[in-house]
């Protein structure tokens, strides 16, 4: 940094980029926490919706047990309780998804898949020990489908291999406090942060879910790198 200014970033390896504009996509907890003059950051500013996904393989594909649809809301409440649940996860409302139902124009998918989402408490499982933390996959895994196949033809009976990722897996991977997926509550649309050339994209500056982080990261590469001064 120089002054108000950022003038790069550090790799994890000591390489050093130098460049006029940076456009973070971590987050914004996360990116005051790798600026240098950033000594204290407020964690409470982090989003909380988190989720778990299972991934079941078939050994036929969905479309032949008549699950036809790619994509499949469900809720079994009067009210939609769009929040962090208090247990592990909440299985009364998910997303029920067969990516093998897209018209994939190269042909279709090696694997007939079947993915189920839902939401759950980051807390509650990086609070579990390593063995507990298995076995509460696997109990977990069973209610997912069971509630699932409530809103689909029974495919339960045709699982020849599985996987599932909780939030802890997207802290691993992401960093994001809190396994967090949407973003924080408190959206920044414009990107900016308190140095005039670092910006924010992604969840934390505007809309959720893929197609709103894929959005942001146009507009606000639009609207910081491509017309900014000296972008």
């Amino acid at each position: 940094m120089e002054g108000n200014r950022a003038t790069g970033v550090v790799l994890d390896d000591g390489q050093q980029l130098t460049s006029r504009q940076i456009l973070s996509s971590a987050g914004w907890v996360e990116t005051m926490r790798m600026c240098e003059d950033i000594t204290e950051v407020d964690t409470k500013q982090a989003g909380k919706l988190s989720f778990v996904e299972t991934i079941s393989i078939l050994d036929k594909p969905p479309k032949q047990l008549g699950i036809d649809r790619t994509l499949v809301f469900f809720n079994d409440s009067q009210r939609f309780h769009w929040q962090r649940p208090s247990q592990l996860c909440d299985v009364s409302t998910g997303v029920i998804c067969s990516p093998n139902n897209f018209a994939y124009p190269e042909g279709q998918l090696d694997d007939n898949v079947l993915r189920i989402t839902a939401q759950a408490n980051f807390d509650r499982w990086c609070g579990l020990s390593d063995q507990d933390y298995q076995l509460e996959k696997l109990k977990w895994y069973e209610k997912i489908q069971q509630s699932a196949a409530r809103f689909v033809p029974e495919y339960r009976h045709h699982i020849i291999d599985t996987d599932m990722f909780t939030p802890k897996t997207i802290q691993r991977f992401t960093w994001h406090d809190n396994g967090a997926v949407y973003g924080a509550p408190t959206k920044r649309l414009d990107g900016s942060t308190h140095l005039n050339n670092l910006h924010i994209c992604g969840t934390d500056q505007g809309f959720v879910g893929i197609v709103g982080a894929m959005f942001s990261g146009i507009s606000m590469a639009n609207r910081c790198l491509i017309t900014a001064p000296g972008g």
